[in-house]
């Protein structure tokens, strides 16, 4: 396994060595696409990076009783910007959220999203996200992962899941492989069916 790791916006994952990997902006392009990867059968990885409306604090956020409520709304949000946004640019036919898990902590406010597209002929795409808000910054962070259901074997699954789970602000502490992660129910999700 390799390790990404963005000093400027402080973020890091693993990855396969023999996964393509690049890093932008390349000179003065989209500076919000951070990195992309490739991983097998077109599925592939991207931190993309956008200017936040305000800052909060870890203060600010612990201290008052709206976390939960604040966590919500930025998740309905990611859902409207980001999710139908690529839904609608496959051309998908139906979008369905899955699951909505907040994992915010001490580094940042922090959530999970997943979500299925049916696109022609019934084909399923599964995008999904980790999505992080760092205390006392000014951007939001979306390490999004897209998976085609009909073309992934087990054992790229299991890659897949691993590398979205790796997903982590610098500031937050590493968590042993064995810690299941947001997406440790992915692999039954992206099974293909007989």
């Amino acid at each position: 396994m390799e390790e990404f790791s963005d000093a400027e916006y402080g973020y890091s994952f693993q990855y396969p060595s023999g996964w393509p990997i690049r890093r932008l902006p390349e000179g003065e392009g989209n500076k919000q696409i951070r990195v992309t990867l490739q991983g097998p059968n077109d599925s592939s990885f991207m931190v993309i990076m956008d200017k936040a409306d305000q800052k909060i604090t870890k203060e600010e956020f612990q201290a008052g009783t709206q976390g939960k409520e604040i966590v919500d709304r930025m998740m309905t949000d990611t859902i409207e910007q980001i999710y139908k946004t690529i839904s609608h640019n496959i051309k998908a036919t139906n979008m369905t959220v899955g699951e909505r898990e907040d994992l915010s902590n001490d580094s940042g406010i922090k959530f999970y999203v997943s979500t299925l597209h049916t696109v022609a002929h019934g084909k399923s795409i599964i995008v999904a996200g980790i999505h992080a808000l760092p205390f006392s910054k000014d951007y939001t962070l979306n390490f999004l992962m897209t998976a085609f259901t009909d073309k992934t074997a087990k054992a790229e699954i299991n890659a897949l899941v691993y590398v979205f789970n790796s997903f982590r602000l610098n500031t937050e502490p590493i968590t042993p492989e064995t810690h299941p992660g947001p997406a440790a129910r992915a692999s039954e999700r992206l099974t293909p069916k007989p």
